[in-house]
């Protein structure tokens, strides 16, 4: 479905909830499109947004090669694409969040503290001034993994202390002895019961913003 400058994959819901998914380095693959059936299975809608259009890297150089061409404008024109997509095909009292997974999970935040965006869930990604989470106008979840050397090491030493200078709510879920990227499948870091748990919780998080 296109909406804008891009396409989505768009998975319907039951509920008032809706979720711009965002995702990996690699690009708009089958896992992406996975989460969102996954999010309507739970009652949520799902749009996942192609950033790539239509390009999947191969290997991580060319993802990076892939996420260096991106500029910010259109990241957040993506999101808000997104966002004006969901308003416009699900019910009243519509709730909408963003959601990423590594790249996907820092675009999602960033989108957060710069769009009208309802909460955010971010699955190991970051943002490169987490001060910009003064902007950020609903509750975070933040999953981390213990073994994960980059993100972090940088959420307890930047985003948090940012997040409790601007008075923001975070959830933060810490999975011990996990890598990076834990709940993607078919991946040799990949463990299921930190990512069946890690799912769980963000469904639980979802329900929050139904509609009683």
């Amino acid at each position: 479905m296109r909406s804008g400058d891009w396409e989505f994959g768009v998975a319907r819901g039951s509920s008032n909830v809706g979720v711009i998914l965002v995702h990996e380095i690699f690009g708009f693959d089958n896992y992406i499109e996975s989460v969102a059936d996954n999010l309507a299975k739970a009652g949520f809608w799902g749009a996942a947004v192609d950033l790539y259009r239509g390009k999947l890297a191969k290997n991580l150089e060319e993802g990076f090669s892939l996420r260096s061409s991106l500029k910010e404008p259109e990241i957040l024109d993506a999101l808000q694409s997104g966002l004006r997509l969901l308003k416009e095909q699900m019910p009243a009292g519509t709730k909408v969040g963003s959601m990423g997974f590594c790249m996907g999970g820092g675009i999602a935040l960033l989108g957060a503290c710069n769009l009208d965006l309802d909460f955010c869930i971010d699955y190991y990604g970051l943002i490169e001034d987490a001060d910009r989470v003064k902007g950020v106008k609903g509750p975070i979840q933040l999953i981390l993994a213990s073994e994960d050397e980059r993100i972090t090491p940088w959420a307890y030493q930047k985003l948090l202390p940012a997040a409790t200078k601007y008075k923001k709510r975070v959830d933060v879920h810490l999975y011990p002895n996990v890598p990076h990227a834990f709940h993607r499948p078919n991946w040799e870091g990949h463990n299921a019961d930190a990512a069946k748990d890690a799912w769980n919780k963000t469904v639980n998080f979802l329900s929050q913003f139904k509609t009683k």
